[in-house]
Formats: structure tokens, sequence, C-alpha cells
């Protein structure tokens, strides 16, 4: 009875928020409502079949607290993140039914303009998928299968080495907001704190990749672009130094972390901290101090990307028509105006690619630098999403938990990328036009 009533009311939900959304996109209340409902009933079917409704059974239940304005609550981790997962799954579905309605209605209008529009052929052309069969049979197998496969490991009590598995419904989820052993406490507005949270360890790990990504493309960003303006200017010996600069980039993530280990060496043994004491400087704890720490593995990684960001900026650099920046100094802009109202508009898609570029790898690609040069430390400083599936998955084996932060990184990363070519790739200018 309970599984009906939550299907029933997934659909409501589902008719109500697609059609309130649909109708601000000027497509109709009635359409969108109609749209939801199906896809409503579509998504809880699709999320709580396979889970076999496990939300709605008090002992998956996980807590945590939060205090919004003083006021504390208690929230049920497990059926908040079944409500979130059937709304995600939801919402897809209603995008992919209205996507296929326009594509009906396109070909539909496509076949009936044929009978008036001569040279046009009637029917559906079958071969591109012929063509595509290959590659989408490739895709199936190696990614969306094991892909698939990876969230029902998440929703398994599975350890590496043991044969045996249980299900154990949104419980590897749930915990990573919440803890088994003590609930989460999180403060909005409340208690003195604009924000806070207590026993959440994943958020503090969470908070560390945060911390990477922004810096780390905000320095190789800001750097590579400065060196390769300076490297951009028509002087001997240019093609040398450009080659030079790209050398970085081809060195491995452990290697950067095992050679900037070896300059900034804990104790005063680094070779940074030896050329402190010959100036008579005390020794900085690069690698003890969390802060620190975080600073040294965001120069690190941002040292490892400059040479790419600095050659593909070069070429930007290039591309931009020097009849533009004539006609700006003309009408008066000094070097300043034409860098922001030239330079910047033209090699915009650049930027885009390199910022893109550069989030992926602060997210996924920092398991090497960080290893072997701070191993996490100090008291987790520096452990990021993947460091963490990694300590979980290997060294605790503890693989089902590990499945599903890999999924918690996945969509975080999905979501960085949506919004990113929402808000940036907006103001990417393409031509000079």
């Amino acid at each position: 009875m309970m599984a009906v009533l939550f299907t029933i009311l997934a659909s409501a939900l589902g008719a109500l928020i697609v059609g309130a959304i649909l109708k601000r996109r000027g497509k109709g209340l009635m359409g969108g409502m109609a749209l939801g409902a199906v896809a409503g009933l579509l998504g809880s079917l699709a999320t709580m079949v396979p889970l076999q409704y496990c939300v709605l059974e008090p002992e998956n239940h996980m807590f945590f607290e939060l205090s919004v304005l003083g006021q504390t609550v208690t929230v049920n981790a497990v059926a908040l993140l079944g409500i979130l997962l059937v709304f995600v799954v939801t919402w897809s579905f209603a995008l992919a039914i209205d996507r296929l309605r326009h594509q009906w209605q396109a070909r539909s209008t496509t076949v009936w303009k044929a009978d008036t529009a001569p040279g046009t052929f009637v029917g559906y052309d079958f071969s591109p998928w012929i063509f595509l069969a290959p590659t989408l049979v490739g895709l199936a197998v190696f990614t969306y299968y094991p892909a698939a496969q990876n969230f029902f490991l998440g929703t398994q009590l599975a350890r590496r080495g043991v044969a045996n598995t249980a299900f154990n419904c949104l419980d590897n989820f749930a915990s990573l907001i919440t803890s088994r052993l003590q609930d989460a406490h999180y403060y909005i507005l409340s208690d003195g704190f604009i924000w806070h949270a207590e026993n959440a360890r994943y958020l503090a790990v969470f908070g560390n990749s945060v911390f990477f990504s922004v810096f780390i493309v905000l320095v190789a960003n800001v750097l590579g672009l400065a060196i390769a303006l300076l490297a951009s200017q028509k002087i001997r010996g240019a093609s040398v130094y450009r080659t030079l600069m790209i050398w970085p980039y081809a060195i491995s993530g452990v290697v950067v972390g095992i050679v900037f280990a070896i300059l900034l060496g804990g104790g005063g043994s680094g070779f940074l901290n030896q050329v402190l004491r010959l100036f008579g400087a005390e020794p900085l704890p690069f690698l003890s101090d969390p802060w620190w720490a975080r600073a040294s593995v965001v120069a690190a990684a941002a040292w490892n990307k400059l040479g790419f960001n600095v050659l593909i900026y070069i070429a930007a650099l290039q591309s931009v028509p020097m009849e533009l920046m004539e006609a700006a100094s003309i009408d008066g802009a000094n070097a300043w105006k034409r860098f922001l109202n030239v330079t910047i508009p033209m090699i915009s898609p650049y930027i885009f690619f390199v910022v893109f570029l550069n989030l992926n790898y602060s997210f996924f690609d920092l398991y090497a630098v960080i290893d072997n040069l701070t191993e996490g430390g100090p008291v987790n400083a520096t452990t990021n999403l993947v460091v963490d599936v990694i300590r979980v998955g290997v060294e605790s084996r503890d693989i089902g938990k590990a499945a599903a932060q890999s999924i918690v990184l996945f969509m975080v990363v999905v979501g960085l990328t949506y919004m990113q070519f929402r808000v940036m790739g907006r103001r990417v200018t393409y031509g000079a036009d």
C-alpha cells in the first residue's frame, strides 16, 4: 500500500513541478502536467522497483540534525536521498519525453511538407544508426553497463576479498552526509554560525576538493595567460623557451609529487627551507600545517598544468586579428583596455576549453600528486574526493561505500560541467563579429 501511495505522490509532484516549469517556458500548463505525471510514474518505478521501496522501511533509516534559524529538526537521510533520486530520474524522463515529442512533431511536419516540396524523401533513414552502431555498442558495454553496475554496487554491503554481499538500500550514500556512530549536525544561521557542520567528515573532504578546484584553476589560468602574453612577444629565441615551458606538462603526477616533496620537505629538511635558513629566516611548515599543505598541493598541481595552459594561450593570442588591435589603438584604447575589450573576448573559446580541462583535472587527476606529496595529511587536510574513494575502497576494503562515493564524484563533476556550459559557455565569443 505504501508503495502505491509513493508512486501516486511522485506522479502528482512530477505533474506539478514539470507543469509549472514548462508553463514558465511558454509550453502550456496542461501538457506540462501530463508530461510530468508520466515522467513521475516512470521515474518512481525506475528508481524504487530496483531499490525494492527500501526507503519506506524504518530499519533502513539514518538521520542527521539540521538547525536552521534556531530551529532544529531531525532529517531522515535515506528518505531524503530517495526523494532526490526520484526527482533527478523524473526530470530526466521529462526531458527525454519532451525531446522525443519535439522530434516526432518535426518529423510529422517534414512528411506533411513532402507533398508540396519537390525532391524531399519521405520515410526514416536508418543509415546513421548503422554507422553509429559499433560506437554505441562499445559505449553500452564498456561505459554505461559498468556505470549502472557501479550504482547497484553502491547499494550493497560489499567488501573487497569477500564474495558475499548484502543489500543495504541507500545506506552507503546516506553515511556520507551523516555517521553510523554519531549523527551529523548541520547549522545554517543558527547558534552563532552562518554555516557549520559537526561529525560530517565527508563534507570536509568535499570542501577540500572545492578548494583545490577553485585555486588550481585560478592560479594555473592567471599565470598561464600572463606567461603566454610575455612569451608571445617577438624576441630572439622565443621558439626555444616556448618549447621548454611545455615540459612540465609531460611529467607525471607521481614525479611532480616527489619533486615538490623534496622542495618542500617537512622538518626544515626541504630545499626551500634550507634556502630560507641561509638568509636567516625560519623554516615554513609547508607539509605539516593544514593551510600550507593545501597551498603546496595547489602549487604543485598548477605547475604541472601550467605548461599546457601556456601553450594553448600562446596559440590563442596568435589568433587575435591585428586589425582589431590596431583599430582599438586608433580609437584611443590603451594596452589594458585592448586586453580587456579585444583580447579576452577573442580568446574566450580557448579560456573556456582550458578552464574545463583544468576543472576536470583538479577533481579526477590529483591523486598521484597528493599521495606522493602529503599522503592526504596533515589530519586529512589535503584529502579530496578521489583520494577518499581509493582509501575507502582499497585500504579499508569497503567497495560498496567506495562505489557510492564514486557516483557522488561523478554527479558533482557532471553538475559542474553543466553549470560551466550554461554560465561560462554563454559568454564565449566565436569569431570576430
